[in-house]
């Protein structure tokens, strides 16, 4: 599995667990370092900060498939 295929599923692991009415803090965190990404308290913060790595994961994975497509 590629590098970019295994931070996107870290990725979706932590926005799953960020969505949760209680979503294990303990969890969020080890993900959250796993990714290299800053760790709020926030539950808003950290899903933006999530969401906003996700768009530029996803991105750049579109950008690779339109370039050798």
């Amino acid at each position: 599995m590629a590098q970019a295929d295994k931070k996107q599923v870290a990725l979706e692991k932590l926005v799953d667990e960020l969505m949760k009415d209680q979503p294990s803090r303990q969890l969020v965190k080890q993900l959250t370092n796993e990714l290299g990404m800053p760790y709020s308290l926030d539950p808003m913060t950290q899903i933006n900060t999530v969401l906003q790595s996700m768009n530029t994961v996803y991105l750049r994975s579109n950008r690779r498939k339109d370039l050798e497509g």
